[in-house]
């Protein structure tokens, strides 16, 4: 008994010693508000990146619209027309890039397509590519690895 009275004797005295607390500051972090201005850019960045989502969204909404436009003055056999077409320029597109980077890539060629000319070399780490639509060339310089 008398071990109990000691020990909440013990735990009361240690309990009531000084409390120790600092005083609460509050910081901004945006620097219009008085934060650090060294801030800026990150919470730009932190804002572009929150912002792309619905930018896509927006993106994909004005791209559906534009085809639903397209699609109503169309015949079906002009939409599958278009969709067969695009199929085929993707397939196309598959086998170049294989061609270029695949297993067996070769160090340059060149393929031509309905007035499309795309010409392409290794050049140390790089391909350097150039496609010529019959009025512009475009260049591209991408690694040789993806």
């Amino acid at each position: 008994m008398t071990r109990r009275i000691l020990a909440a004797g013990v735990a009361l005295i240690l309990a009531g010693g000084p409390a120790l607390a600092g005083n609460l500051l509050y910081q901004p972090v945006n620097p219009a508000f008085g934060g650090s201005p060294l801030n800026g850019g990150w919470l730009q960045s932190e804002a572009a990146a929150q912002n792309i989502p619905q930018a896509a969204q927006q993106r994909r909404q004005q791209l559906l619209n534009a085809e639903t436009n397209r699609s109503t003055n169309l015949t079906p056999g002009q939409v599958f027309a278009q969709q067969l077409q695009s199929q085929l320029y993707s397939s196309l597109a598959n086998q170049i890039t294989r061609a270029i980077f695949g297993e067996n890539a070769r160090e340059s060629g060149q393929f031509s397509f309905e007035g499309t000319t795309i010409n392409f070399n290794r050049v140390g780490t790089n391909v350097r590519i150039s496609i010529f639509d019959g009025q512009t060339t475009t260049n591209v310089v991408v690694p040789a690895t993806p």
